[in-house]
């Protein structure tokens, strides 16, 4: 968490505090408690959007400058006929997941670190095991979900999983 973020929100906790505790100390009218709690939840909802813009604007700078390719082509384009609708189905997936356009995701793009998918939304890796779970008949475990760094990492993951069920 930036440290700006982070003293906003001390802020906002230490306005809401003081509202409901000030009754005991200080003679504050009920109204000026009202608007130090509504100051701090608005504070803290600004924050938050401005934090997710800027996670936004990571993930598309670090894509920027690349060729756009629809789902087909990104699986044709990097991954061997074998997996290509493997991969083409995870980024599709994915892009249900996560607010970026990610038709410039390049296969090795972090999805943590690069694309951002955790700090965009916390329950988005979770929401895409399950999803890649559910449209590929598979169950990933846990360990295995760790390991999954890359768009690469998951369609190796997924396609060998499913050529262990189909012997």
């Amino acid at each position: 968490m930036r440290p700006v973020l982070l003293l906003l929100v001390v802020l906002s906790a230490g306005a809401f505090i003081f509202a409901l505790i000030a009754p005991g100390l200080f003679p504050v009218p009920w109204y000026a408690q009202v608007a130090l709690v509504l100051v701090a939840m608005a504070i803290s909802i600004s924050q938050v959007r401005l934090s997710d813009a800027s996670e936004k604007q990571r993930a598309l700078h670090h894509v920027a400058g690349r060729q756009p390719l629809a789902d087909t082509e990104f699986g044709r384009e990097f991954f061997p006929p074998e997996q290509a609708e493997v991969a083409s189905k995870l980024r599709s997936i994915m892009s249900r997941h996560i607010p970026v356009d990610l038709s410039r995701l390049h296969p090795d793009d972090r999805i943590v670190e690069d694309i951002r998918m955790d700090a965009l939304d916390s329950m988005s890796t979770v929401e895409f095991i399950l999803e890649v779970e559910k449209e590929f008949g598979i169950s990933i475990p846990d360990a295995a979900a760790e390991k999954m760094r890359t768009l690469r990492d998951a369609t190796d993951y997924v396609s060998q999983t499913k050529q262990g069920l189909a012997a």
